[in-house]
């Protein structure tokens, strides 16, 4: 085990004796109490993001990651090509001027717990594994609800910027025009899959859906990166009612199924996260404008995830128990270095609808 500097220690939040009692009893010395020592577990929520995006690792001794990227192929109307044969003048000359970089910057995360031999000693549960294991599950949720931030993140659409489209439950043309219904639905999924696959890029100018002028990439659905639909269960309970989806959503005997996944529908592989941003009452949602009272909304997202995100480890987690004998104390510390980021947005299309 490692000792650890008794200047670097915190002297409040230990688990002691009485931090993990449990409920009071009331025994007799003659009417035994068996205690189980089987733990009834909570629930743990799944981890599904880092399945579908792209997963780098910072090698020792690097701060920043800049990860290059091709911004969109020139094509047709971006390279000038000659028709005439050349005779005394030069071929057209095109600027190269189509990649672009992103840049990753892991920053440390830490996480403690101190718990006094007398509160190891004393207990039913092995505190010292049950705070490896709580370290560990904070440390796994919090990092995919990072990567949940940063596509949020990704550029938006405009007329002249390429970036993640939007599109609405219902009749909305914002998150503050969500109504009660306005909730998921195929026909939704349909024109998402074919946002991602047009050259075609959409933003909202004002209330109107309009096509900007530029393009975007056509992304094609593949198999070594699918495109993917992460929807909250309220989504889930949707689709599951919707004889279309139910009709539709079967594999193949060859598909391998992700943790998460209720099917495949066009396509498109469909997991289910309760991870993804929600909100309520007359909070900001995620466009920025205020869900009408009464409304909880949910932003689903719809992306091709190696192109769209990419999660960079500077290390990964690391759960290490040191041994404080002047103290008698043990404790169970967690190191990481993570960050998360976006990369090509136009990969990337966002369903904002109601739950109910």
């Amino acid at each position: 085990m490692v000792d650890y500097d008794e200047n670097s220690l915190e002297l409040a939040n230990e688990t002691i004796s009485t931090s993990m009692q449990g409920t009071a009893i009331s025994a007799y010395g003659l009417r035994p109490v068996e205690f189980i020592r089987e733990i009834v577990e909570a629930a743990k929520v799944q981890l599904y993001f880092r399945e579908f995006i792209r997963v780098m690792y910072a090698p020792e001794g690097v701060k920043d990651v800049s990860i290059p990227k091709h911004n969109k192929y020139l094509g047709n109307a971006g390279v000038t090509l000659d028709s005439a044969e050349a005779t005394d003048s030069d071929i057209s000359n095109t600027v190269l001027n189509s990649y672009g970089s992103v840049t990753v910057t892991p920053t440390p995360h830490y996480g403690k717990f101190t718990i006094t031999d007398y509160a190891a000693r004393t207990n039913l549960v092995n505190l010292v594994e049950a705070g490896r294991d709580e370290l560990t599950y904070a440390i796994g949720e919090t990092v995919e609800l990072a990567i949940v931030t940063a596509i949020n993140a990704a550029t938006v659409a405009t007329n002249s910027v390429v970036g993640a489209q939007t599109i609405y439950g219902g009749t909305a043309t914002s998150d503050s025009t969500l109504a009660l219904g306005d909730v998921l639905t195929t026909d939704m999924v349909a024109q998402a899959a074919r946002l991602l696959k047009d050259k075609k890029l959409y933003y909202w100018n004002s209330t109107t859906f309009t096509k900007a002028g530029v393009t975007k990439n056509p992304w094609a659905n593949t198999a070594d990166d699918p495109f993917v639909l992460f929807i909250s269960p309220s989504q889930e309970e949707v689709l599951r009612k919707d004889s279309q989806f139910v009709n539709a959503a079967e594999y193949g005997s060859n598909v391998i199924v992700q943790n998460g996944e209720i099917g495949q529908y066009l396509g498109i592989r469909i997991v289910v996260t309760p991870l993804l941003t929600s909100t309520s009452g007359t909070s900001a949602g995620p466009d920025g404008t205020n869900v009408t009272s009464g409304v909880t909304m949910t932003r689903c997202i719809l992306m091709k995830g190696k192109k769209a995100a990419v999660l960079v480890w500077g290390q990964e987690p690391m759960v290490e128990v040191a041994r404080i004998p002047w103290r008698a104390q043990k404790v169970v510390v967690l190191q990481t270095a993570y960050a998360a980021s976006a990369v090509q947005a136009d990969a990337i299309v966002f369903l904002d609808v109601s739950d109910y």
